[in-house]
């Protein structure tokens, strides 16, 4: 089950993030002073750069900058840095897994760094957002469904949770214990409202046949899984103001984007 705008198929995330938050307002008044020790642990300096990034981490999540708010911070680099000396004591930097893993952060860090600055390059446009308002809308069906269902790996599985429903078995019962869809599963399989465009073609198509209140007849295969799947109900689509969504715009727009960016170096790229 997908959004209410479909975001473009891509592997790049939006850096629209903590890095945002980062480089905000303030971080260059203070930039001198990053290089100097915050806190030093048994001789090896943990920076103020280090103490800021987790400070503004936390205000990122709504915490409020106070002294007590720095206190946990200078405790969690304490902290940190007492597991990390003995970790290297226990030479576990040498695991080639770990030191993959760190790898891997850094190059993310890296990279999530490189997103913001094109999109920083080129801000996101009214207009470009506009465009792109009319773009979803125009592709937008005329019907909403709220749908109940189990996502299983097997066609064997879908087929025999499929018969317990219809023999009296409740859905919902069934999707905490064996569904794979995360985001419904809590909630007995139940979906959020959407638009028969976001879905799979294969489970438009049945779900549109079905109707308001029925049991699909047989489970839906898609690239995800199985489906065992009950409409709901149904409603007309109404689409939603251009100022509701523009949040949603932004990430869309953004995306596109660095999509287009990425494509174009893959296409300079030497890839082996």
């Amino acid at each position: 089950m997908r959004k209410l705008f479909q975001n473009p198929a891509s592997a790049v995330a939006c850096a629209i993030s903590l890095l945002t938050f980062a480089q905000s307002s303030g971080a260059q008044d203070a930039s001198a002073s990053f290089g100097k020790p915050y806190v030093t642990v048994n001789g090896q300096a943990q920076s103020n750069a280090r103490a800021e990034m987790l400070l503004r981490e936390q205000m990122a999540r709504g915490s409020v900058d106070s002294a007590e708010l720095r206190q946990g911070v200078r405790e969690a680099l304490i902290n940190q840095a007492l597991m990390t000396q003995e970790a290297r004591k226990a030479k576990l930097d040498a695991n080639p897994l770990l030191q993959a893993q760190m790898e891997l952060a850094q190059q993310n860090v890296l990279a999530q760094a490189w997103q913001q600055q094109v999109l920083s390059e080129a801000p996101v446009k009214e207009e470009d957002l506009k465009a792109e308002y009319e773009r979803q809308m125009a592709r937008m069906a005329d019907k909403d469904y709220l749908l109940r269902h189990l996502l299983v790996a097997q066609e064997a599985t879908a087929k025999l949770l499929q018969e317990k429903v219809q023999s009296g078995t409740k859905m919902a019962d069934l999707a905490k214990e064996y569904s794979l869809d995360a985001q419904s599963r809590e909630r007995g399989g139940m979906t959020d409202w959407v638009n028969a465009a976001d879905l799979a073609s294969a489970l438009a198509e049945s779900v549109k046949a079905a109707g308001k209140g029925k049991l699909l007849s047989k489970p839906v295969k898609t690239d995800a899984g199985w489906h065992v799947l009950q409409v709901e109900d149904v409603r007309a689509f109404k689409a939603p103001a251009f100022a509701d969504t523009k949040a949603q715009l932004v990430n869309i727009v953004a995306r596109l984007a660095l999509d287009a960016r990425l494509k174009t170096l893959r296409q300079q790229a030497k890839i082996q």
